[in-house]
């Protein structure tokens, strides 16, 4: 049966736009703490993976909406009501069932049974988002001639949930929140209005009081079960627990991290000491970010104590400079502020991202090694490293890149999907920049076979070396490794012959063997720690990698390399991505059945994650959509098109910026939420204002279609233009500001989807519904997509993409419609 025209021009009241919002507000919540829940309980690929899926929900309940709507709106209210209960119930139910699967995603790809518990996963985290698409999409629908009000309500309510969600994550686990969500979304079942003729009105208040007691108690007496993967460090240390072996000391919650200190005797960690030591590591507990290790906390009072530091790499810069001038980037437990301690450091600046660490430090960790954070010759900041090079105006002897110091990312490649705006080619720059003129840059990671993290390390130092107008970077640089860890030494001046000795003098007390040194050639010493080269060579592939770097043949070097060791840059700041389809066929054959696991996994799980999507939109929305069409004559799914570019624009265009403002608000959290929050609040505003603003839907396409190609890359432009200048503001400043640069762009781009609503009300109604699930698909897609496209080709292009996806709509609208606006 057809919807009457009755049915949809009704407008909405406040109460059902508040509705909305807040049940907006509880999904992007919803989706911020499963991210972080998952990140905690497994990992930050599951993670991506089982929620850019669940996200999906939106695209089916287009489907969902197209094929019943008529069905639903006739009965708009008790259907919200139930609707909405639904959900609220779905949020806590279906994620302790999925909890409860015993799902081990390392053997995915090996065991039948595992691929049907991820499978369930999935289907149950799907759920929720469905309902939320379901009753969004139905009031998209009921409200047709005001589209332009619940839209709006929907994106201020999005710009509201994140927002809201970042700020309890400072109180509450992102588990807690989850069930607190569920909550709030029942607390909505009575903003809908109960019809006053309904007999069954009782039914209306016990059935909705009767779900709320339940997630009261929910939230009340039962913590959300956490199933933490067997292998993250979390989990051996609760292992070790309930054996007696350790003691869990404190747990910290946070937006940025979850934080677990752990103490046990059996605990004897020091990160890549050499084979000379002949001390053992002190009493220590163990650090944990996220259920993985960051390192271990010395639970000492003098420098004494940290000998064992001594004969690790990163000790080589300390022993080449006397009583240094230093700074610690990224630092994290404090082990490297013994390390500049015990070699004489006059002054030890450490830069801190998360203020959380500092918090429990000098709190519940003082008497357990959190004085190392204390003294007059240390200087804590709070920043992310590469605003504080931003910022800063001081110079040190040495500058050490401690966030780099951990064993390879080449194993899993956990960091892959991790931007890094300190290990770029700009990044560097700022370093060498920071130095003084004896000074040096330290960086140290672990070693891999094949080789690539401290390949891309030096081939990213050689590049900023070449930014700052220094043409013959060889002669600035060292490489030299134990049997662990290959350390980079990067000098503000060329490497002169006292020093070159006394490293020769250093890798031999320290058992290190040197790979590049100015005027040395490796093959004249004996190696201590012998390597596989390549076939015919006696030197090691680390020796051939700095001379293929240093030569002419560089970019020859760069594209017949296994691995993607090309230096990252502030448009391409992924680092630890080191995947390349055309090795993949020899990476299978070297390790048969155990490929998977031993793979970049970032990369690829971008790759599984979009081809989830796109055979869930093929099944999900385009097979019900072409069998629906085939029984109507008079609707054109053409122009569906249009709603499709929309979505992939925006969240491009989101995308895009959020990468940029991460530099500019020195903060990853603070640029994700001013760029979420204020995009999804102006463009609300933008959705309400259109319709007041300019009366014809048509041109309301045409003018913020032209003016979002126009302003989109002045934002961008801005904003690279005044990253220094606006560094030394204070953070609400910079909040602001980014605010102020993002609000005109995002009010415009409100305007589009309502305006071609509208239209498709006026020319196709049965098509509304099929036109948000295009929207929401494209949406949800778009996100792998641009990273993917990001991490191969640059944030430039995904800019550049979705612009010319505005003006293609802008062209599409403008056709499809020009008889009806």
């Amino acid at each position: 049966m057809p919807m009457s025209r009755a049915d949809v021009l009704e407008k909405p009241s406040l109460r059902e736009l508040l509705a909305v919002a807040v049940i907006s507000a509880s999904v992007l919540g919803l989706q911020m703490a499963l991210m972080r829940t998952l990140s905690i309980s497994r990992w930050h690929h599951f993670a991506y993976l089982v929620v850019g899926l669940a996200l999906l929900g939106f695209g089916a309940s287009g489907t969902w909406l197209g094929l019943f709507s008529h069905r639903l709106i006739p009965r708009f209210l008790p259907w919200c009501r139930g609707l909405t209960l639904g959900l609220a119930i779905s949020v806590n139910l279906c994620f302790r069932l999925a909890e409860m699967l015993p799902l081990n995603i390392q053997y995915v790809l090996f065991s039948g049974e595992q691929i049907f518990y991820l499978f369930c996963y999935q289907v149950l985290i799907f759920v929720p988002f469905l309902f939320a698409g379901v009753l969004i999409g139905l009031c998209l629908i009921r409200f047709s001639s005001s589209v332009h009000q619940v839209y709006g309500a929907n994106l201020l309510g999005s710009g509201a949930g994140p927002a809201i969600a970042l700020g309890l994550m400072t109180w509450l686990s992102p588990a807690r929140i989850v069930q607190a969500t569920g909550l709030l979304i029942w607390a909505t079942v009575f903003l809908w209005r109960v019809e006053t003729r309904d007999k069954a009105l009782w039914r209306h208040l016990a059935i909705p009081l009767l779900v709320g007691l339940f997630l009261t108690l929910d939230l009340a007496a039962l913590s959300m079960p956490l199933r933490i993967d067997p292998h993250k460090m979390l989990a051996e240390m609760r292992r070790w627990e309930k054996q007696g072996d350790a003691q869990h000391l404190v747990t910290r919650q946070g937006p940025r991290a979850r934080l677990d200190v752990f103490s046990s005797p059996r605990l004897h960690y020091t990160l890549f000491a050499g084979l000379t030591a002949v001390v053992p590591p002190p009493p220590q507990s163990l650090l944990l970010v996220d259920g993985d290790t960051a390192g271990p906390i010395f639970r000492i009072d003098v420098q004494t104590e940290a000998a064992i530091l001594d004969h690790t790499p990163m000790s080589v810069a300390y022993r080449l400079s006397p009583r240094p001038k230093v700074l610690l980037l990224g630092e994290t437990s404090g082990v490297n502020v013994w390390l500049a301690r015990r070699f004489g450091a006059t002054e030890i600046t450490v830069v801190l991202e998360n203020p959380q660490l500092l918090e429990l430090f000098r709190g519940p960790l003082i008497d357990r090694g959190g004085r190392v954070f204390e003294g007059r010759d240390l200087r804590v900041q709070v920043a992310s490293p590469r605003h504080y090079l931003e910022y800063s105006h001081e110079h040190f002897d040495i500058i050490q890149v401690a966030s780099a110091e951990s064993m390879a990312a080449g194993v899993s490649s956990l960091l892959s999907l991790h931007e890094n705006y300190l290990l770029t080619v700009e990044g560097m720059a700022r370093c060498l920049e920071h130095l003084t003129p004896r000074g040096l840059i330290t960086t140290t990671r672990g070693l891999q076979s094949p080789p690539r993290d401290n390949i891309k390390i030096l081939a990213t130092l050689v590049k900023a070396f070449e930014q700052i107008g220094i043409r013959k970077a060889a002669n600035h640089l060292c490489q030299l490794r134990n049997h662990l860890a290959g350390c980079t030494l990067a000098a503000r001046q060329p490497f002169h012959l006292k020093q070159t000795q006394d490293i020769l003098r250093i890798g031999d007390q320290l058992w290190l063997d040197i790979d590049t040194l100015p005027g040395f050639d490796p093959s004249s010493r004996k190696p201590f720690n012998q390597l596989i080269g390549p076939e015919g060579t006696k030197g090691s592939f680390f020796e051939l990698a700095a001379a293929r770097i240093f030569s002419a043949d560089r970019e020859k070097f760069f594209k017949d390399w296994a691995y993607n060791v090309r230096p990252a840059t502030d448009d391409r700041p992924y680092f630890f991505d080191f995947f390349r389809w055309r090795s993949l066929p020899k990476f299978i054959e070297s390790h048969g059945h155990y490929w998977f696991q031993r793979l970049d996994l970032g990369y690829m799980i971008l790759v599984i994650s979009l081809a989830q999507i796109v055979a869930a939109a093929i099944l999900l929305l385009l097979l019900p959509l072409f069998v629906w069409a085939r029984k109507r004559t008079t609707a054109s799914p053409l122009t569906l098109f249009y709603f499709l570019l929309l979505g992939f624009a925006y969240l491009a265009l989101e995308m895009s910026l959020m990468q940029r403002f991460t530099l500019l608000m020195g903060d990853p959290l603070l640029a994700a939420g001013a760029v979420l929050s204020g995009f999804l609040f102006f463009s609300g505003c933008g959705s309400l204002c259109s319709i007041r603003w300019v009366h014809s839907p048509l041109k309301a396409i045409a003018v913020s279609g032209l003016a979002i190609t126009l302003i989109a890359p002045l934002v961008l432009f801005l904003s690279q233009s005044l990253l220094g200048f606006v560094a030394t503001w204070h953070t609400a400043g910079r909040f602001v500001f980014s605010l102020s640069l993002l609000a005109p762009l995002a009010f415009l781009m409100g305007w589009p989807f309502p305006a071609g609503m509208s239209l498709l009300e006026e020319s196709s109604p049965a098509l509304l519904a099929w036109a948000w699930g295009f929207n929401g698909f494209a949406s949800v897609a778009a996100a792998p997509l641009t990273v993917l496209l990001a991490m191969s080709f640059g944030f430039r292009l995904v800019l550049t993409l979705a612009i010319m996806a505005y003006l293609f709509a802008v062209v599409s609208g403008l056709r499809l419609w020009r008889t009806v606006g």
